[in-house]
């Protein structure tokens, strides 16, 4: 009986992957939500991002720091692929970009980690650029309404 458990646990396990790598897969998840770097490897479980290797060392840094899982070393529950399904790189830029006013100069492609952690600070800590999703819900109402 402990044996079927376990296998039934391992098939969700390989579900939830194959889930997780064709969100990794669409165009907006394809790079690092903080840096720009192409193919990110973990996800960022506090806000629901995909990122690289060096931005998740950074991330875990932050106060508070944020919790990042590997897709290829991590296991994912059901709820952990819905939470990203229903976030990624796009959500997660009219949250935490909300209010990036092109004149700061995005970090694409860059590799210097001190201002890549800089960026982090104010995007993160200081919630420079912040809008808070039920603002977003509000306007995209309003928008609706016009």
């Amino acid at each position: 009986m402990a044996y079927s458990g376990s296998g039934a646990k391992r098939k969700q396990e390989e579900k939830n992957l194959k889930l997780l790598r064709e969100l990794a897969a669409l165009l907006p998840n394809k790079h690092c939500f903080d840096c720009g770097q192409r193919g990110p490897t973990y996800v960022n479980m506090t806000i629901g991002s995909f990122c690289c290797t060096a931005c998740s060392g950074i991330l875990r840094g932050l106060n508070p720091p944020h919790r990042v899982k590997s897709i290829s070393m991590a296991t994912f529950t059901s709820e952990e692929v819905e939470f990203i399904r229903n976030r990624g790189n796009d959500e997660c830029r009219k949250v935490w970009l909300g209010l990036y006013d092109g004149e700061v100069r995005f970090l694409d492609g860059m590799r210097d980690d001190q201002q890549i952690k800089d960026h982090l600070i104010k995007k993160y800590e200081r919630k420079q650029w912040y809008v808070s999703p039920a603002e977003i819900a509000h306007q995209a109402k309003l928008m609706a309404q016009h």
